[in-house]
């Protein structure tokens, strides 16, 4: 606590804004009865009130959404949000949440989106699309409320763990909320953070939240790696992500990043640097591309196209305007060139990284 008090109030504030910990951070170091600075705790209540607020609206808005899904037979739990922050923190004012995200099974998706287009959200379908299903989720907009995802697998490489999480999934108690098993709910935010490109420090907070509450005298490493064993495409995310957090946020784990794609993904995990938006679109789509599966590279690089503001949602054609044509190949070169600018340091610190990436990164961040 003595170093919250030296700390400079402004720098400590716009840190916890950048970060989106002023709520979480903020109200844990006044419940510690940290000396702060008046103006700085004035901010972190005037923001905890405001965050309260959205938050009970999310927190209905879902609970809502969860209880028609059920009326209507369909099993369905919410990912992250409002939900996550009544279970781990007990309190969902600690931390703000944006969209509503909810998993329902694969075979269940087109039937939720009925039921919750129903409700008032309308559907923001591609206008075409090859797949029956989405990369990744069906996103859902309304006039004044939150908007929702209803997602069908929970990380790019998956295709059963979230279905079998899903299955596994159980109430605390009678009338609440489906919520995953410890190890599966350890794993998804592991692989949420991996799909935020290791960016921050909110994910890593509520991993370690969510250790204390529901993992309490488990083994993290054999939690990981029975995970890892069953749905081997998320084995890299999942070693890397665990590696990261036990630099970070103290998860005892001994897990280390083995291959050099690994070690270069854990390189660019960015807990407190502030980056531009193209700079984490570059890290996110490396990230991605690291630790893809055998064979998952050629998704991982169409997944990136697929983010080219070319104006259509569907392959382009010989047909087709040559500015659009023009529009790619230039997206393409800023990729590329982001792409080499970002991965050779990360390269050069995993290649002289003798103490091993968490102890790296660990310097890192005191430097």
């Amino acid at each position: 606590m003595s170093l919250v008090a030296r700390a400079d109030p402004r720098r400590l504030s716009r840190l916890l804004e950048r970060l989106r910990l002023t709520g979480l951070v903020g109200a844990r170091v006044l419940a510690l009865g940290a000396r702060v600075d008046a103006r700085l705790e004035a901010e972190i209540r005037r923001w905890t009130a405001q965050t309260a607020a959205a938050a009970r609206t999310h927190e209905l808005t879902t609970l809502a959404i969860l209880s028609r899904l059920e009326q209507q037979g369909i099993r369905a739990l919410a990912l992250k949000g409002s939900v996550l922050a009544r279970e781990v923190y007990g309190d969902v004012g600690v931390r703000s949440s944006g969209d509503i995200d909810i998993l329902v099974a694969p075979e269940s998706l087109a039937a939720a989106v009925h039921v919750v287009g129903r409700m008032g959200w309308t559907h923001q379908a591609a206008a075409s699309r090859a797949r029956e299903l989405p990369v990744l989720h069906e996103t859902l907009v309304h006039p004044s409320l939150p908007r929702a995802e209803l997602h069908w697998r929970v990380h790019w490489y998956e295709t059963r763990f979230a279905t079998d999480a899903l299955g596994r999934a159980d109430r605390p108690a009678a009338h609440e909320p489906l919520i995953m098993q410890p190890a599966d709910g350890l794993a998804a935010l592991m692989l949420f953070y991996a799909r935020d490109g290791f960016a921050g420090l909110r994910m890593p907070a509520d991993a370690a939240a969510w250790w204390d509450a529901r993992c309490d005298g488990l083994d993290a490493d054999r939690l990981v790696e029975e995970t890892a064993g069953r749905y081997r495409e998320l084995a890299a995310p999942l070693r890397v992500g665990s590696e990261l957090l036990g630099a970070l946020v103290g998860l005892p784990t001994q897990q280390r990043a083995g291959s050099w794609r690994q070690r270069v993904a854990a390189q660019l995990a960015t807990p407190f640097d502030e980056v531009s938006v193209a700079e984490v679109r570059a890290k996110v789509g490396l990230v991605d591309l690291l630790l893809a599966p055998p064979r998952g590279a050629k998704a991982s690089l169409r997944r990136e196209r697929q983010k080219i503001p070319v104006g259509v949602e569907r392959p382009l054609t010989r047909h087709d305007p040559p500015s659009w044509h023009l529009a790619r190949a230039e997206h393409l070169l800023r990729i590329a060139r982001r792409w080499a600018v970002t991965v050779a340091p990360a390269a050069v610190r995993a290649s002289h990284c003798r103490s091993g990436t968490a102890a790296d990164l660990a310097e890192r961040v005191s430097q």
